[in-house]
Order: structure tokens, then C-alpha cells, then sequence
């Protein structure tokens, strides 16, 4: 280091307040990196909605709705409705802020009330109707052999029938009658004549299913066995293809599976393919890297390539839940969690483990009523301390809001506090790392 003033003697007194301000002027370096290092590591997150610009890039507080699920395209909020709303920050919080700020012309809150759930944002969905097991599965009750076939439990009269058609009467797995009627029944097989809708063949390492009189391939062996066992297919040669006719088009991954292609992971679902945005969406959205299945060019160049997942989004149709605490198992389709009722119909939606959920998210909640903010005329503030809350599985902090008046809202600003621990740190590191990767690569 060059020192100027090596030359220069001071007085003792002097000398004594220099060194006194050199050392307090390092003490303030050292305590203002610390602090701005732990604003890194371990931010303030503010997350603001706009009333008047509702469709704005800035807005990061999402599915602003009622509780009859109606988007509220205006802050008019009636004293009949509660507003919902959902914020997704990356990182395990230890207490938040809301501020609400009124319209000039509405009236002044009476009595509000805001409540917050944490958890995945799908799991906040309503409860749809129970699924039974998926097309194509073979099941055994005491002796008696079915498949299911278009959504429906046909059974085989015959046990020369079955052998007939080349079925493996290990492949079956064995049911209980409460299982069977999961699945509604549907026309008895009388005879060989003809394979049943959803049967599964293997010609060689290519797979079928058997549909309206076709065989549809699955576009790889990866893909069938993303959804079923490799014993439920009835093993034929090519002779077989000569008789039927091969559809065009073809059947892909499990709704819902994790896939990897040229450094990117994706989530498949209906025909389309979403790359997850980085390593801390991934893990902040529940999902194991053991489960990811590499692909080929060709497989996933099959599946119409979407907009980035992001931790703002919903786990995508196929993606199936587990509640750890009531051990119920469901399935994400449409905007409903449809409920899977044990582990045999569950195994036959996903190879997979499922994402855990927790159905103490939806039972615990804290709580706070938003006051006048001192110095001002239309804000509306309250203090949430979300220790109850903040170990629970997901990344989606649901606000439930009521007023016993109707108000006009202008705007709302929730801050997270950010936890001193070593997932958050590891988290931010992640994220860091993602930047500085991304930057480089552009």
C-alpha cells in the first residue's frame, strides 16, 4: 500500500485521534460489508399489488380473487367477500408486514382481519372427485382378473380367454373389493377376440397401447415405464403388426414427470414441456433430482415448449401430493387436488415419489388486524409474527383478508423477513450462483 504521508510526524495528540479515526473508519467498513452481506444472504423481501394497474410486470403478489374463487379486477371489496391472495418468495420467514392502502374515497376499514396459511399453492385447491386406478391396469380380486379400460373395471369371464390374448397372470396385482369399486364396471370380456381398449404391447424395445382397434406407440421405453410396470405389457413379435394398424400420433411421459435436456430440467405435462427456472425453484417447489429422468433430443423436442416455471406458478397437472399427516395421496388436474384413495391406485399415476404436503397447512394459520399507520391518512398496517407457520412444507404464503364494510383498495405491500439459517443461506448461495452462471453464459 503507498503511504502519502510516511514523512508527515504528528503531534502526539494528534496521533492519537488519527489512529483513533483509522481504526473506527475500519470498524465501519467491516460492520457496513457485514451488513450488506447479511442484506444479501438474508434479504427483506417486500411484494407489492397495484389496484389500478392490475396487469403490471411490478405486481408481485399473485391470484388476487375472492372466496368464490372470482378474479378482483377493481380493489372494490365488498363486506360480503373475503379477499385472497398469494405471495411465493423464496426463503423460510420468521415474520412479515402487510401494509393496505385505500382508495381517497373509500371508507375507512372496520374491524379487518387477515389470516395466512402456508403451503404449495395446489394444495390450497379445492377437493375434487376421487380418481380410480389409471387405464390399462391389471388388477386380481380373489381369483378374478381385470383391466381397467376406458375409466371403467371390465372382467375376464374367462381364464382361456386371458391366456389367450397372452396375458400374465402375475402381472395382476392383487386388489381388495373396496378397491375394485374405485373404477365403475364395464362390459364383461367374454372371449380372445379382440384385445380390450388400453391393453399394453411389446414388440421388441417398442411399446404400444391398445385404442380403437389401433395400437399407439409410446414415443420410448422411458416413457412407458414412466407409467407403468414392464410386466403389464403382452409381449408379441412383428408377425403381430401385420393385422393392425399403428396410429400416427403417440403417447409420451406420466403427466407431471421430471426430465433433463441439454443442462435444462423440465416438467411434462399434456403435451408440453416447462423448464424450471433455476435450482432454487426446483427446490423450493418440493421436487427430488433423483427423479429426474434424462432425455433424448427427439423426446423432448415431442413436447411443445413453454414459458419458464417459476416459483410463482402451481405444480402442473400430473403432479401428484402426498399428506404426510393423513397419509392421502392426490392428483393435481384442472384446478382441483383429486384424491387417490391408498397406494395401490397412487403407484399407478406416477413411478415416482410424490411432492409431501402437509394438511396442517390448511388447519394453522396466524393472524393479525391491520391498524391506522401513524403520519398517514389511507394505510392500513399490521405485524405478523409467522413462527407457527414458517416450518411447514411450501413455498406459498396464502392471505386471507375481511372487512366488515365495504372498502376501496388502492394497493397492498406485504415484507418478509428473511430466517438466520442454514437453508435460507444455502438458498441464497443458490441463487447467486444461478446469476452469476446465467450472466456468464449470455
Amino acid at each position: 500500500m503507498i503511504n502519502l504521508t510516511q514523512k508527515i510526524t504528528l503531534q502526539s495528540r494528534w496521533k492519537k485521534i488519527y489512529l483513533a479515526s483509522k481504526i473506527l473508519l475500519y470498524v465501519i467498513s467491516v460492520l457496513a460489508a457485514f451488513f450488506v452481506t447479511y442484506r444479501i444472504l438474508f434479504p427483506e423481501i417486500s411484494l407489492d399489488y397495484s389496484f389500478g394497474s392490475i396487469n403490471a410486470l411490478k405486481n408481485t403478489l399473485f391470484l388476487m380473487r375472492t372466496n368464490l374463487q372470482d378474479p378482483i379486477k377493481s380493489g372494490s371489496i365488498k363486506s360480503t367477500e373475503k379477499l385472497f391472495f398469494n405471495a411465493n418468495p423464496l426463503g423460510n420467514f420468521k415474520d412479515a408486514k402487510l401494509n393496505i392502502v385505500l382508495e381517497a374515497s373509500s371508507q375507512l376499514p372496520k374491524n379487518a382481519l387477515v389470516k395466512i396459511h402456508k403451503s404449495y399453492s395446489a394444495f390450497f385447491y379445492p377437493i375434487g372427485v376421487p380418481l380410480g386406478f389409471v387405464n390399462g391396469s391389471l388388477l386380481n380380486l380373489n381369483g378374478n382378473y381385470y383391466i381397467i379400460s376406458n375409466g371403467k373395471a371390465r372382467h375376464f369371464l374367462s381364464g382361456l380367454a386371458l391366456d389367450q390374448l397372452g396375458y400374465s397372470r402375475s402381472s395382476f396385482v392383487r386388489i381388495s373389493q373396496e378397491d375394485l369399486k374405485l373404477n365403475p364396471p364395464g362390459e364383461d370380456i367374454l372371449n380372445a377376440n379382440s384385445f380390450p381398449d388400453d391393453t399394453l404391447i411389446v414388440i421388441g424395445n417398442q411399446y404400444y397401447q391398445f385404442e380403437n382397434q389401433q395400437l399407439i406407440p409410446f414415443i420410448s421405453d422411458k416413457a412407458f415405464l414412466s407409467r407403468f410396470e414392464a410386466a403389464q405389457a403382452i409381449p408379441k413379435n412383428e408377425d403381430f403388426l401385420k393385422s393392425k394398424t399403428v396410429s400416427e400420433s403417440f403417447i409420451g411421459f406420466a403427466d407431471g414427470t421430471l426430465a433433463s435436456s441439454d443442462q435444462s430440467v423440465f416438467i411434462l405435462t399434456r403435451g408440453q414441456s416447462y423448464p424450471i427456472a433455476d435450482s432454487a425453484t426446483f427446490v423450493a417447489m418440493g421436487f427430488d433430482w433423483k427423479n429426474v429422468i434424462p432425455l433424448t433430443p427427439a423426446e423432448i423436442n415431442a413436447y411443445k415448449r413453454q414459458k419458464q416455471f417459476t416459483v410463482n406458478q402451481s405444480h402442473l397437472d400430473g403432479t401428484l401430493l402426498y399428506d404426510k399427516n393423513k397419509n392421502k395421496y392426490f392428483v393435481i388436474d384442472n384446478g382441483q387436488k383429486r384424491p387417490l384413495e391408498n397406494q395401490l391406485v397412487a403407484k399407478t399415476y406416477a413411478k415416482v415419489p410424490p411432492v409431501l404436503v402437509d394438511s396442517r397447512s390448511l388447519e394453522k394459520s396466524v393472524s393479525c388486524s391491520p391498524t391506522k399507520a401513524s403520519l398517514t391518512f389511507h394505510t392500513y398496517t399490521c405485524n405478523l409474527n409467522l413462527a407457527d407457520i414458517c416450518d411447514l412444507v411450501g413455498n406459498d404464503y396464502q392471505f386471507e383478508t375481511s372487512f366488515e364494510n365495504d372498502v376501496k383498495l388502492q394497493s397492498i405491500n406485504v415484507v418478509l423477513y428473511t430466517q438466520l439459517n442454514q437453508p435460507n443461506l444455502m438458498t441464497s448461495l443458490s441463487l447467486i450462483k444461478y446469476r452469476i452462471i446465467n450472466n456468464l453464459q449470455q
